[in-house]
């Protein structure tokens, strides 16, 4: 799952616009974003931030300077826990070569010290967009550990997971007919990259645009079958 690696199986699938998402760090997706723009697929600076209440949220962005600034940001509220790389595996940083620059010593898989509204406004601050991950997901999904969409997510797009049927997820939870629900790959593996995506009718494809359009209702969730 090195950035290299993810942009060409992105092209091989014929993906137009994908998003990096490490849990709490966006450091690879720096590189992505150039390995992208050399063979025609976009990618989106982003982090799969998990809040106090241990909640995920994708927070993407298209600006290189406000991401990075959005990263330090995250990173101070990180809490300062050493890594056991015998237990959670090496963190590494890599370059476009898929050398490793650095290793990341402080734990990625905690919880920051950010509650959502603190989150929110952090990812406003910089200029980002914020979607609720998995929101159905008994792991870190926002209906599981808060059992409502709070208020300041009124307005905001939802993911559902792939695996996640979206007319049982909404029986389940009624007062998600309300919300325009997008669904990703959420990859941790080559093979699982593509297997569902959406398609959004926007009129650029810039993240204001893509944001627009699903508030619109202007897009669909594709699965793909015997994808592998």
């Amino acid at each position: 799952m090195s950035p290299a690696a993810i942009v060409r199986r992105a092209k091989e699938l014929a993906l137009d616009l994908i998003a990096i998402t490490d849990h709490n760090s966006m450091e690879n997706s720096f590189v992505a974003v150039s390995l992208g723009m050399k063979v025609g697929v976009r990618v989106l600076y982003g982090m799969e931030a998990q809040t106090s209440e241990d909640v995920h949220f994708l927070c993407l962005f298209e600006d290189r300077v406000r991401a990075e600034a959005f990263n330090v940001r995250i990173y101070d509220h990180l809490p300062d826990v050493k890594n056991e790389p015998e237990y959670f595996g090496d963190q590494v940083v890599v370059d476009g070569e898929e050398n490793i620059v650095r290793y990341e010593d402080r734990l990625l898989l905690n919880a920051l010290a950010l509650s959502i509204p603190e989150l929110l406004e952090l990812v406003s601050e910089h200029g980002g967009a914020v979607i609720p991950a998995h929101v159905e997901s008994a792991c870190f999904g926002l209906l599981v550990n808060m059992g409502m969409v709070p208020r300041e997510l009124r307005d905001s797009v939802l993911e559902i997971s792939h695996t996640a049927g979206c007319e049982d997820v909404q029986h389940s939870y009624q007062e998600l007919n309300r919300f325009p629900l997008i669904t990703n790959s959420d990859a941790h593996f080559l093979k699982d990259i593509g297997c569902a995506y959406t398609v959004f009718q926007a009129t650029s494809p810039s993240l204001p645009a893509l944001i627009k359009a699903a508030r619109a209702g202007a897009f669909a969730r594709v699965y793909r079958k015997n994808h592998g």
